[in-house]
C-alpha cells in the first residue's frame, strides 16, 4: 500500500498543474457565445472562460456547492461554456464573498 501523504502530494501537484494551465489562458479575446436558449452574444472573455475552466461571469473555477457549474451555452461553436451557481443566483463570486 502507498502511504496516504503518496495520495495527497499527487493530488497536490495535479491542481497545482492545472491552476499554471489556467493561469496561462488569461488572454483576453472576443468571442460569438451561442447561449442554451439560442441567444446569440458577442463576448470579450479570457481563454479559460471560452474553454469552460471558468465562469463566464466571475471567472471562479469550478467547485463544489454554489460553486458548481452549470452549463450555459457555446463559445466560437464548440466549447461548452458555463456560469457557477452563485452567478445563476445572483449571488456571484462562485458562493465566495466579492
Amino acid at each position: 500500500m502507498l502511504p496516504l501523504e503518496f495520495g495527497n502530494s499527487s493530488r497536490a501537484t495535479r491542481h497545482t498543474a492545472r491552476l499554471r494551465m489556467i493561469a496561462g489562458k488569461q488572454a483576453v479575446g472576443t468571442y460569438v457565445v451561442t447561449f442554451d436558449g439560442g441567444d446569440r452574444q458577442t463576448l470579450s472573455l479570457t481563454l479559460a472562460q471560452a474553454e469552460g475552466f471558468e465562469c463566464l461571469t466571475c471567472k471562479a473555477l469550478c467547485g463544489k456547492g454554489s460553486a458548481a457549474f452549470r452549463p450555459v451555452g457555446v463559445a466560437a461553436g464548440q466549447n461548452q461554456v458555463f456560469r457557477c451557481v452563485s452567478c445563476l443566483d445572483g449571488i456571484g463570486r462562485g458562493g465566495r464573498d466579492a
